[in-house]
């Protein structure tokens, strides 16, 4: 009687667990719905992201996609309460989509930036670029030199997983 009961009680947990599991993926499915596709900016200080709504065709080809998006990351309104996340002094060189992965490159002015600039640079780009269908990686270079983090090795291609601090501060605009 007693291990009939245990059996019962057992069924039953791992019912309320898996309600529980398909509740929480809902919620993370409508969030993310709710954030919709957009343009990543920054604060004044780069220190957070923020995101503008904006109307994308992900299914978009990816080269032209790229292009557009970096392009409308520069464009920002000067009454607004964020700025772009590309520092003025960079220069967008080219950017190519193979593969599923967008390879950008800069002018030697990237490497004047501060560490927040550069942090808050890449991770507006990764998180912009990669909502387009055509590309799950972005990989960056200087003046055709692959980029390097401090050990002087090649970050390679990064996705929005790619950051250590986990979720960047972000603010949603719309």
């Amino acid at each position: 009687m007693i291990s009939r009961m245990r059996w019962i009680l057992l069924c039953f947990l791992a019912v309320i667990l898996a309600f529980n599991a398909t509740a929480c993926s809902k919620k993370e499915a409508a969030s993310k719905k709710e954030t919709g596709t957009g343009i990543y900016y920054t604060n004044e200080k780069y220190i957070k992201l923020i995101h503008v709504d904006k109307k994308l065709d992900v299914k978009e080809n990816g080269q032209l996609g790229a292009e557009e998006l970096l392009d409308d990351m520069r464009k920002v309104n000067k009454k607004s309460n964020y700025r772009s996340a590309i520092p003025d002094k960079v220069v967008v060189n080219s950017v190519t989509v193979l593969n599923n992965v967008a390879s950008v490159d800069f002018s030697t002015g990237y490497k004047k930036i501060s560490n927040n600039q550069d942090l808050i640079c890449r991770a507006a780009i990764v998180y912009t670029l990669t909502q387009l269908k055509a590309i799950n990686y972005v990989e960056f270079s200087i003046s055709g030199q692959s980029m390097l983090d401090t050990d002087g090795k090649a970050y390679g291609a990064l996705n929005n997983d790619s950051f250590v601090f986990g979720n960047l501060p972000v603010d949603l605009e719309n």
